[in-house]
């Protein structure tokens, strides 16, 4: 009868066991999910951030040139 018993509580412990080995495996995998959405999150800003640089930089060229012509046709009308 005693060794029934101590049975019962190997068994126990071992899905005790068990059930902490799996929720340290589902915590291992959500901290991995949460490191792969955040460099998913990183790269979508950086991106972002490219993007907003170079329109920045087209806009600054586009304005220098419509600059250009207005000086130029100024420039002209005056000599003209």
């Amino acid at each position: 009868m005693a060794g029934m018993g101590l049975a019962n509580i190997f068994a126990m412990q071992q899905m005790q066991n068990n059930d902490f080995q799996n929720a340290q495996t589902i915590a291992t995998q959500m901290q991995s999910d949460n490191q792969k959405q955040q460099m998913e999150r990183w790269k979508i800003a950086e991106n972002t951030q490219t993007k907003i640089f170079e329109m920045q930089q087209e806009v600054t060229v586009q304005k220098a040139q419509t600059q250009d012509k207005a000086y130029k046709k100024w420039n002209d009308y005056i000599n003209a």
